[in-house]
């Protein structure tokens, strides 16, 4: 039986060898520090601030405390009138109603006898005072028990424009106490706190 053995390779070859691992490696180190140089690049756009403003809705009365109303000591048949001025001071469009919230009455059958009859229009206001004022044309009578308690079934409806200019809108309240009504309603006393509400259009 042969006995092969294995042949060592020259020292040329040996030598070949060393050279091509050393061109390798050069050559795998090249490629990583060119990716590292890519993955180091990087840029951006010129910066582009975007600013938003939002309009608003504002209303107002120049009738300092006027927003609740009470009708004290009436005798049957008495009446009486308010005028006072809503201002619209907001930039966007809006629609105006008139409603009422936070009624009490003792008792409280009292308020099916108190009217209220509200008129929209323009002049008078100061102080209350009804000089001057003249009206749309446009009545909305209630009692105060049925008079209306949210947005919705508000009434005598205002479109603002909206802008810079400010709106104005004068209101006038007549409200009387019936003439015949019943005994249970002597010494009582009735409240309500009327609100201009705003809402965009």
């Amino acid at each position: 039986m042969t006995k092969l053995s294995a042949r060592r390779p020259s020292r040329r070859a040996r030598r070949r060898g060393a050279l091509l691992s050393v061109v390798g490696a050069l050559v795998v180190a090249a490629a990583l520090v060119w990716q590292s140089a890519y993955a180091g690049f990087a840029d951006t756009t010129p910066a582009v601030t975007a600013t938003i403003g939002t309009g608003t809705i504002a209303v107002s009365n120049n009738v300092e405390g006027y927003g609740a109303l009470t009708l004290p000591e009436m005798r049957p048949g008495d009446a009486n009138t308010q005028c006072l001025v809503v201002t619209s001071t907001g930039s966007e469009p809006a629609q105006i109603k008139l409603y009422g919230k936070g009624r009490t009455s003792t008792p409280s059958a009292l308020t099916q006898y108190i009217t209220f009859a509200w008129q929209a229009g323009t002049g008078g206001g100061a102080n209350g005072d009804c000089t001057g004022f003249v009206s749309n044309g446009v009545t909305v009578t209630t009692s105060m028990a049925s008079f209306p308690t949210t947005f919705g079934s508000g009434f005598l409806a205002w479109n603002t424009a909206g802008g810079a200019a400010a709106e104005t809108r004068t209101y006038r309240l007549s409200y009387s106490f019936a003439n015949n009504p019943p005994a249970s309603t002597k010494g009582g006393s009735a409240a309500i706190t009327f609100v201009w509400e705003a809402q965009q259009r």
